[in-house]
């Protein structure tokens, strides 16, 4: 391998005029000694003060360690060593342009370090660094040193350094829980140097690194040892600094949505006809000729919708966070839509990212709920990678646990109270375009069916399934338990199920390794349309939602025929056996045949229909005879009342979603280290 100290690149190395020496940058030719392991220092006693009042050459510097080798780097481990204690010591002096340098030189060190794989990775790093002796030193102060510049740095620009230094070592490992120099953190935590950077006007440019460093450091072996992060992140009272998180968390996802509609503009897509669900069997379908307008400098729009979100969305985690440990914050976020005048009508999910002032206290005329819902919108239709799915598990574990919560169920139900939101209408099938302001359960419904309608592949994400079915249930429950009649295009959930139960019973061959999931997913959405079936009376704003129900499961007849020799095979969860999911039916409800009450109807209103046919000697009927014959036929209609369909476990973290929410925080280090500048 070339060594990178014989490296020239432009910007760097230049010629003199009129000669053919080679000047070199002061910078460049001591780092060139150095990594060649020779010291430079020696004999020179200012040498380490005149070297950091250089500015840090980045660049060059990142290139020396990208093209040294692990074994290179640990032949040099005394310089190496040297530098990074070296730069420590200057973080502690008067000058702040000497700190901003050897801070500009930690990091660019570090990152060199961190990306290369080591055997060991924290054991070969903490050699490099320290060496293990001096580990419980040296670390406890450099710590120490971040916290300081933090809390008191005498500029704005020094206190984010500080902050970028944190990040760095921080997310030094994808895998937060491996990074043994994140166990600093937790002795001496900087929790109180971060809320007052997410707070202070002056560092309101860096809250967004400041939020999602905190709630990292937060996730920290958070199972295994007590987290001092998390304990204070759950303890959170002050209004102020959920405001913030809320201001930053909705002005990023805007910004991310944008990136999506610049793929795509779909503001005028609801005027194209699109086929009904029912004819939808989960193809993936072309992204062309659907009457959606698209830009014409995207040449493939497929493949640049598979390289979103930004990964500035990494700060769902944030969120998901404090939905799932601060209670609080459930009641502030209740009280930010309860704020709004009942007759606004929002159009805050219409803002264009050009918009967003240079402040981050802008001025909103909705809640900040509805930019986080219509980007999840957007997202959970465009689900295609690991990655995405990721991020998916994360929103619908948020709205599984705010449709818990009956003060927030109360706030997103009030008819009175209605807000526009944007949701995506860049892929067949279409919802009904809902442009119009309406309570917010329903714009939560719509972003649900979204998920279940274009995620239908044969190697489906059960696990995904399940919790947007349980999102789907539990507001059903609360609807039926308060008597709130929600006005709602209903029959798109009876489709939207009727669609999954469908497309599982054609693919049930190919689901044979997965059938306990599968099988969940089954019983799930079933249970849905028992609960409507039963209960429908209870929140369904009038008797023609009635008959749309009854309309769709007599047109489903073969489908849920073909359902019964399924689910009289399968042996779904039994009285006193494990659960297998937070998600899954309680054993009680499963003690009844799932499948009698909707068998009952399709018998029933078949037999009059043919009838009714037989009588007036016709081979068809239109749906309006349909109807008319559902209408006559209800009061002969006898159906048994299942208990507790409304029913539901409510949902822990502990202990069926550690697993999966390690694997998402992974995804999402690696996304915040890549992260973009959103707000300037």
């Amino acid at each position: 391998m070339q060594s990178p100290t014989s490296t020239e690149f432009n910007g760097i190395i230049r010629p003199a005029y009129g000669t053919k020496t080679v000047l070199k940058e002061k910078f460049v030719e001591i780092y060139e000694s150095f990594f060649k392991g020779n010291d430079p220092s020696a004999g020179q006693p200012n040498f380490w003060s005149e070297l950091f009042l250089l500015k840090v050459n980045v660049v060059y510097l990142s290139k020396c360690l990208s093209e040294i080798s692990q074994d290179q780097l640990l032949a040099i481990k005394n310089n190496i060593s040297k530098l990074f204690l070296k730069s420590i010591e200057t973080m502690k002096e008067e000058s702040v342009q000497r700190k901003i340098n050897a801070i500009d030189t930690l990091c660019a060190l570090l990152q060199g370090i961190f990306s290369k794989r080591f055997n060991n990775f924290c054991f070969e790093i903490i050699t490099l660094l320290t060496g293990l002796n001096n580990a419980d030193t040296v670390f406890p102060q450099f710590v120490d040193t971040i916290k300081c510049l933090m809390n008191d740095g005498e500029t704005a620009e020094v206190k984010y350094e500080a902050l970028r230094l944190a990040i760095v070592v921080v997310c030094g490992n994808s895998n937060i829980n491996q990074n043994s120099l994140n166990g600093y953190f937790m002795k001496d935590d900087i929790f109180d140097p971060l809320i007052k950077i997410i707070l202070a006007p002056e560092t309101s440019h860096v809250a967004y690194e400041a939020i999602m460093l905190l709630d990292i450091l937060a996730n920290y072996n958070k199972h295994e040892s007590k987290n001092p992060y998390l304990i204070k992140l759950i303890n959170i009272k002050n209004e102020a600094v959920f405001e913030k998180i809320m201001n930053v968390l909705a002005t990023t996802c805007v910004k991310c949505r944008s990136k999506y509609i610049a793929i795509q503009d779909d503001d005028e897509a609801n005027k194209y006809f699109v086929s009904s669900l029912a004819t939808y069997v989960g193809s993936i379908l072309s992204w062309t000729g659907n009457g959606t307008k698209k830009l014409s400098n995207v040449s493939d729009p497929e493949l640049a919708f598979v390289r979103l979100p930004s990964a500035n969305i990494s700060i769902l985690l944030v969120f998901y966070d404090l939905v799932n440990n601060n209670k609080r914050f459930v009641d502030h976020l209740a009280k930010s839509i309860i704020k709004f005048p009942i007759s606004a009508e929002s159009k805050v999910n219409e803002r264009d990212s050009t918009t967003i002032t240079s402040s981050i206290e802008i001025i909103r005329d909705g809640p900040y709920f509805c930019d986080f819902l219509s980007i999840s919108s957007y997202l959970l239709q465009h689900n295609r990678t690991n990655r995405t799915a990721s991020y998916a598990n994360i929103i619908l574990l948020i709205l599984v646990i705010l449709v818990e919560d009956s003060t927030f169920n109360k706030v997103i139900c009030e008819d009175e109270r209605r807000f526009v939101v944007r949701l995506c209408r860049q892929r067949p099938p279409l919802l009904q375009n809902a442009k119009f302001p309406r309570p917010l359960v329903g714009v939560i419904l719509d972003v649900v069916i979204g998920f279940i309608n274009h995620n239908l592949r044969r190697k489906l994400q059960t696990d995904l399934y399940s919790m947007a079915l349980g999102v789907i249930h539990r507001i059903m429950s609360f609807l039926k338990k308060n008597c709130v009649r929600l006005p709602y295009h209903w029959s798109e959930i009876w489709q939207s199920l009727i669609g999954l139960l469908k497309f599982i019973l054609s693919n049930i061959e190919h689901f044979q390794q997965d059938r306990d999931s599968v099988n969940e997913v089954l019983l799930s959405a079933i249970n849905i349309i028992n609960l409507s079936v039963t209960f429908g009376d209870d929140f369904f704003p009038d008797p023609i939602s009635y008959d749309n129900l009854f309309y769709e499961i007599i047109r489903a007849k073969e489908t849920f025929d073909g359902l019964s020799s399924i689910v009289n095979k399968t042996n779904f969860t039994k009285p006193g056996s494990p659960a297998k999911s937070a998600f899954q039916k309680t054993a009680s409800s499963s003690q009844f045949d799932v499948l009698s009450n909707i068998n009952t109807i399709c018998t029933h209103f078949s037999l009059k229909i043919e009838g009714w046919k037989l009588a007036n000697r016709v081979k068809s009927i239109t749906p309006e005879q349909v109807y008319s014959i559902i209408n006559a036929n209800y009061d002969t209609l006898k159906l048994n009342t299942p208990e507790k369909l409304d029913h539901y476990t409510p949902y822990n973290e502990i202990p069926y979603h550690v697993p999966l929410l390690r694997q998402v925080l992974r995804v999402i280090v690696e996304d915040f280290k890549r992260r973009e500048v959103l707000i300037e």
